[in-house]
Protein backbone atom coordinates (compact mmCIF):
# COMPACT_ATOMS: atom_id res chain seq x y z
CA UNK A 1 0.00 0.00 0.00
CA UNK A 2 2.85 2.30 1.00
CA UNK A 3 4.93 1.41 -2.24
CA UNK A 4 1.51 2.22 -4.31
CA UNK A 5 1.02 5.62 -2.76
CA UNK A 6 4.70 6.43 -3.44
CA UNK A 7 4.62 5.33 -6.90
CA UNK A 8 1.54 7.53 -7.22
CA UNK A 9 3.03 10.39 -5.75
CA UNK A 10 6.05 10.48 -7.88
CA UNK A 11 4.17 10.25 -11.01
CA UNK A 12 2.05 13.05 -9.98
CA UNK A 13 5.41 14.69 -9.27
CA UNK A 14 6.90 14.32 -12.56
CA UNK A 15 3.83 15.13 -13.91
CA UNK A 16 3.32 18.76 -12.69
CA UNK A 17 7.34 19.26 -13.48
CA UNK A 18 6.41 18.21 -16.96
CA UNK A 19 3.27 20.74 -17.17
CA UNK A 20 5.49 23.33 -15.62
CA UNK A 21 8.46 22.81 -17.69
CA UNK A 22 6.28 22.58 -20.98
CA UNK A 23 4.55 25.91 -19.81
CA UNK A 24 7.79 27.37 -19.76
CA UNK A 25 8.88 26.63 -22.75
CA UNK A 26 5.80 27.65 -24.64
CA UNK A 27 5.51 31.09 -22.50
CA UNK A 28 9.69 31.42 -23.74
CA UNK A 29 8.66 30.48 -27.47
CA UNK A 30 5.89 33.21 -27.39
CA UNK A 31 7.83 35.38 -26.56
CA UNK A 32 10.80 34.95 -28.95
CA UNK A 33 7.98 34.77 -31.25
CA UNK A 34 7.30 38.78 -30.59
CA UNK A 35 11.17 39.42 -32.09
CA UNK A 36 10.50 37.20 -34.84
CA UNK A 37 7.00 39.04 -35.62
CA UNK A 38 9.79 42.61 -35.15
CA UNK A 39 11.82 41.62 -37.89
CA UNK A 40 9.32 39.98 -40.20
CA UNK A 41 7.01 43.35 -40.10
CA UNK A 42 10.38 45.36 -41.21
CA UNK A 43 11.32 43.44 -44.05
CA UNK A 44 7.75 43.44 -45.53
CA UNK A 45 8.43 47.35 -44.88
CA UNK A 46 11.91 47.25 -46.71
CA UNK A 47 11.03 45.05 -49.46
CA UNK A 48 7.87 47.47 -50.09
CA UNK A 49 10.00 50.76 -50.17
CA UNK A 50 12.34 48.31 -52.67
CA UNK A 51 9.65 47.47 -54.83
CA UNK A 52 7.96 51.02 -55.10
CA UNK A 53 11.94 52.89 -55.47
CA UNK A 54 12.85 49.90 -58.88
CA UNK A 55 9.08 50.98 -60.27
CA UNK A 56 9.39 54.29 -60.07
CA UNK A 57 12.01 54.37 -62.05
CA UNK A 58 9.77 54.53 -65.12
CA UNK A 59 7.10 56.30 -63.76
CA UNK A 60 6.02 59.50 -65.65
CA UNK A 61 5.05 62.52 -63.21
CA UNK A 62 1.79 61.86 -62.13
CA UNK A 63 -1.14 64.07 -63.59
CA UNK A 64 -4.69 65.10 -62.47
CA UNK A 65 -7.74 63.62 -64.58
CA UNK A 66 -8.24 66.71 -65.91
CA UNK A 67 -4.72 67.47 -67.21
CA UNK A 68 -4.79 63.85 -68.84
CA UNK A 69 -7.70 64.56 -70.60
CA UNK A 70 -6.48 68.02 -72.10
CA UNK A 71 -3.54 66.26 -73.11
CA UNK A 72 -5.66 63.48 -75.04
CA UNK A 73 -7.77 65.41 -76.47
CA UNK A 74 -4.53 67.71 -77.90
CA UNK A 75 -3.09 64.21 -78.92
CA UNK A 76 -5.54 63.55 -80.71
CA UNK A 77 -6.25 67.41 -82.46
CA UNK A 78 -2.64 66.87 -83.54
CA UNK A 79 -3.27 63.14 -84.53
CA UNK A 80 -3.32 62.92 -88.01
CA UNK A 81 -2.73 58.56 -88.68
CA UNK A 82 -4.91 55.83 -87.63
CA UNK A 83 -5.70 55.17 -84.15
CA UNK A 84 -4.70 51.46 -83.98
CA UNK A 85 -4.66 49.51 -80.66
CA UNK A 86 -0.86 49.09 -80.93
CA UNK A 87 -0.81 53.45 -80.92
CA UNK A 88 -3.68 53.83 -78.17
CA UNK A 89 -1.93 53.82 -75.56
CA UNK A 90 0.57 56.19 -76.47
CA UNK A 91 -1.80 58.67 -77.52
CA UNK A 92 -3.51 58.26 -73.65
CA UNK A 93 -0.46 58.67 -71.92
CA UNK A 94 2.51 59.62 -74.16
CA UNK A 95 4.89 59.99 -70.75
CA UNK A 96 4.12 56.19 -69.88
CA UNK A 97 7.13 54.39 -70.41
CA UNK A 98 6.43 50.75 -71.87
CA UNK A 99 7.80 48.41 -70.06
CA UNK A 100 8.23 44.74 -71.25
CA UNK A 101 5.96 42.27 -69.80
CA UNK A 102 8.47 39.74 -69.20
CA UNK A 103 11.26 42.19 -67.79
CA UNK A 104 8.48 43.22 -65.33
CA UNK A 105 7.41 39.64 -64.44
CA UNK A 106 10.58 39.07 -63.71
CA UNK A 107 11.38 41.63 -61.59
CA UNK A 108 8.16 40.62 -59.38
CA UNK A 109 8.66 36.98 -59.61
CA UNK A 110 12.83 38.19 -57.86
CA UNK A 111 10.73 40.39 -55.12
CA UNK A 112 8.03 37.47 -54.59
CA UNK A 113 11.46 35.14 -54.07
CA UNK A 114 13.24 37.33 -51.84
CA UNK A 115 9.92 37.97 -49.46
CA UNK A 116 9.18 34.28 -49.56
CA UNK A 117 12.49 33.74 -47.85
CA UNK A 118 11.59 35.90 -44.91
CA UNK A 119 8.11 34.95 -44.41
CA UNK A 120 9.36 30.93 -44.69
CA UNK A 121 12.00 31.99 -41.82
CA UNK A 122 9.34 33.72 -39.89
CA UNK A 123 6.93 30.62 -40.87
CA UNK A 124 9.55 28.39 -38.52
CA UNK A 125 8.20 29.94 -35.52
CA UNK A 126 4.42 29.96 -36.19
CA UNK A 127 4.69 26.22 -36.66
CA UNK A 128 6.73 25.55 -33.43
CA UNK A 129 4.02 23.59 -31.47
CA UNK A 130 2.74 25.66 -27.96
CA UNK A 131 4.07 24.39 -25.05
CA UNK A 132 6.61 21.53 -27.39
CA UNK A 133 10.03 20.87 -25.19
CA UNK A 134 11.22 20.53 -28.95
CA UNK A 135 10.89 23.71 -29.77
CA UNK A 136 14.28 24.79 -28.41
CA UNK A 137 15.83 22.68 -31.06
CA UNK A 138 13.90 24.21 -33.93
CA UNK A 139 14.54 27.70 -32.49
CA UNK A 140 18.81 26.57 -32.62
CA UNK A 141 18.42 25.30 -36.54
CA UNK A 142 16.99 28.57 -37.14
CA UNK A 143 19.95 30.32 -36.75
CA UNK A 144 22.15 29.67 -39.89
CA UNK A 145 19.01 30.56 -41.59
CA UNK A 146 18.66 33.91 -40.53
CA UNK A 147 22.97 34.40 -41.07
CA UNK A 148 21.79 33.96 -44.76
CA UNK A 149 19.20 36.06 -44.59
CA UNK A 150 21.42 38.69 -42.33
CA UNK A 151 23.71 38.50 -45.71
CA UNK A 152 21.50 38.88 -48.46
CA UNK A 153 19.70 41.78 -46.38
CA UNK A 154 23.29 43.53 -46.34
CA UNK A 155 23.89 43.16 -49.70
CA UNK A 156 20.66 44.78 -51.28
CA UNK A 157 21.38 47.43 -48.51
CA UNK A 158 24.72 48.25 -49.79
CA UNK A 159 23.91 48.30 -53.28
CA UNK A 160 20.96 50.33 -53.11
CA UNK A 161 23.26 52.80 -50.89
CA UNK A 162 26.33 52.60 -53.41
CA UNK A 163 23.93 52.98 -56.80
CA UNK A 164 20.92 54.06 -55.82
CA UNK A 165 17.75 53.76 -58.72
CA UNK A 166 17.37 57.51 -60.62
CA UNK A 167 13.42 58.59 -61.59
CA UNK A 168 14.67 57.99 -65.03
CA UNK A 169 11.15 58.70 -67.22
CA UNK A 170 10.69 62.05 -65.08
CA UNK A 171 14.30 63.30 -65.68
CA UNK A 172 14.05 62.12 -69.48
CA UNK A 173 10.88 64.46 -69.24
CA UNK A 174 12.06 67.39 -68.06
CA UNK A 175 15.43 67.54 -70.26
CA UNK A 176 13.17 67.70 -72.74
CA UNK A 177 11.43 70.19 -71.53
CA UNK A 178 14.73 72.32 -70.95
CA UNK A 179 15.53 71.70 -74.68
CA UNK A 180 12.28 73.25 -75.96
CA UNK A 181 12.84 76.42 -73.94
CA UNK A 182 15.90 76.91 -75.21
CA UNK A 183 14.70 76.07 -78.43
CA UNK A 184 11.98 78.26 -78.65
CA UNK A 185 11.87 81.47 -79.94
CA UNK A 186 11.68 84.11 -77.07
CA UNK A 187 10.73 87.11 -77.94
CA UNK A 188 10.87 88.36 -73.94
CA UNK A 189 14.38 87.33 -72.35
CA UNK A 190 12.92 87.66 -69.20
CA UNK A 191 9.88 85.69 -70.19
CA UNK A 192 12.53 83.11 -70.97
CA UNK A 193 14.28 83.62 -67.50
CA UNK A 194 11.55 82.93 -66.18
CA UNK A 195 10.47 79.92 -67.51
CA UNK A 196 14.29 78.49 -67.17
CA UNK A 197 13.93 79.42 -63.20
CA UNK A 198 10.82 77.26 -63.09
CA UNK A 199 12.32 74.41 -64.92
CA UNK A 200 15.40 74.51 -62.43
CA UNK A 201 12.59 74.06 -59.57
CA UNK A 202 11.31 71.01 -60.99
CA UNK A 203 14.95 69.67 -61.26
CA UNK A 204 15.47 70.17 -57.84
CA UNK A 205 12.10 69.22 -56.65
CA UNK A 206 12.79 65.75 -58.85
CA UNK A 207 16.54 65.45 -57.22
CA UNK A 208 15.06 65.92 -53.43
CA UNK A 209 12.30 63.37 -54.33
CA UNK A 210 14.83 60.90 -55.32
CA UNK A 211 16.72 61.38 -52.23
CA UNK A 212 13.60 60.83 -49.89
CA UNK A 213 13.42 57.49 -51.89
CA UNK A 214 16.53 56.35 -50.77
CA UNK A 215 16.18 57.40 -47.35
CA UNK A 216 13.23 55.98 -47.17
CA UNK A 217 14.60 52.83 -48.19
CA UNK A 218 18.17 52.63 -46.53
CA UNK A 219 15.91 53.34 -43.33
CA UNK A 220 13.66 50.20 -43.87
CA UNK A 221 16.67 48.36 -44.88
CA UNK A 222 18.69 49.72 -41.80
CA UNK A 223 16.19 48.85 -39.42
CA UNK A 224 15.20 45.24 -40.96
CA UNK A 225 18.75 44.72 -40.70
CA UNK A 226 19.67 45.45 -37.39
CA UNK A 227 16.72 43.84 -35.68
CA UNK A 228 17.97 40.66 -37.80
CA UNK A 229 21.41 41.29 -36.00
CA UNK A 230 19.74 41.34 -32.63
CA UNK A 231 17.58 38.50 -33.02
CA UNK A 232 20.34 36.18 -34.08
CA UNK A 233 21.91 36.80 -30.44
CA UNK A 234 18.59 35.99 -28.71
CA UNK A 235 18.56 33.09 -30.91
CA UNK A 236 22.03 31.88 -31.15
CA UNK A 237 22.00 32.43 -26.72
CA UNK A 238 18.07 31.27 -26.92
CA UNK A 239 19.06 28.36 -24.43
CA UNK A 240 20.49 30.95 -21.24
CA UNK A 241 17.57 33.55 -22.05
CA UNK A 242 14.42 33.68 -19.78
CA UNK A 243 11.45 35.18 -20.11
CA UNK A 244 12.42 38.31 -18.89
CA UNK A 245 15.32 38.98 -21.10
CA UNK A 246 13.36 37.84 -24.12
CA UNK A 247 10.79 40.67 -23.10
CA UNK A 248 13.64 43.34 -22.74
CA UNK A 249 14.90 42.64 -26.16
CA UNK A 250 11.35 43.05 -27.55
CA UNK A 251 11.30 46.86 -25.94
CA UNK A 252 15.28 47.56 -26.85
CA UNK A 253 13.87 46.22 -30.80
CA UNK A 254 11.32 49.07 -30.17
CA UNK A 255 13.54 51.92 -29.12
CA UNK A 256 15.99 50.28 -31.71
CA UNK A 257 13.61 51.54 -34.45
CA UNK A 258 12.92 55.13 -33.27
CA UNK A 259 16.27 55.28 -32.87
CA UNK A 260 16.87 54.80 -36.30
CA UNK A 261 14.25 56.69 -37.44
CA UNK A 262 16.38 59.68 -36.31
CA UNK A 263 19.16 59.10 -38.27
CA UNK A 264 20.04 61.26 -40.97
CA UNK A 265 20.48 60.29 -44.73
CA UNK A 266 23.94 61.03 -44.53
CA UNK A 267 24.51 58.57 -41.52
CA UNK A 268 21.58 56.13 -43.31
CA UNK A 269 24.48 55.60 -46.32
CA UNK A 270 27.05 55.23 -43.49
CA UNK A 271 25.15 52.42 -42.06
CA UNK A 272 23.70 50.99 -45.24
CA UNK A 273 27.35 50.82 -46.69
CA UNK A 274 28.48 49.00 -43.93
CA UNK A 275 25.82 46.25 -43.53
CA UNK A 276 28.02 43.70 -44.96
CA UNK A 277 30.51 43.78 -42.36
CA UNK A 278 28.41 43.61 -39.52
CA UNK A 279 26.19 40.40 -41.08
CA UNK A 280 29.62 38.66 -41.94
CA UNK A 281 30.75 39.21 -38.01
Amino acid sequence: MTNSILIQFVRRTFLIGAITLLAACSEKAETLKLSVTQFGSATEQAFDHYDAAYSTQFAPFPKSDTAKRSAFVSNITDFTGTITLANIDTLLDPDAVKIDPSVARQWQDTLKGLRSQYQQFVAIFDNIEAGSAFGASAVTESGPVLEKLRAQLATISDEFARTPPQFLTRRSTLIAELNLIRTKDHNNPEAENLLIEAWWQQWNSLIAAESAMLTDTLRAFVTASALGNRLQGQIDNYAKLDVGSLITAVEDGIKLSSQIGKLSPAELVTQGTGLLETATN
